[in-house]
């Protein structure tokens, strides 16, 4: 069961990032459009950030739940690599659809 949410959670952070890639891909042609354009990125940046906190929690529960720093380096490292893929993963997708 773990595993099936942490591959949900790592696909709602991926198609949220995609979503905000297209948001910010569109044309504002009022103040309005505009206004309406950045609150679209605050709502998706909601699953993103939700879904940074929690992938390394739940790579954290499936490798046993350590209480040691052997925890502090599963969750630490483990948020690093998610941060520098997302990032990768952004960057890749802005270039293609530019």
């Amino acid at each position: 069961m773990n595993f099936i949410l942490l591959i949900t959670v790592i696909l709602v952070l991926l198609l949220s990032l995609r979503q905000m890639i297209l948001i910010e891909k569109s044309k504002n042609k009022s103040t309005m459009q505009e206004i309406k354009q950045n609150i679209s990125l605050l709502l998706c940046g909601i699953p993103t950030i939700a879904a940074l906190v929690f992938i390394p929690h739940q790579v954290w529960v499936l490798t046993g739940k350590s209480n040691d720093w052997d925890g502090v380096y599963i969750i630490g490292g483990t948020a690093i690599i998610v941060m520098v893929i997302s990032f990768v993963f952004y960057y890749k997708k802005k270039l293609k659809l530019n």
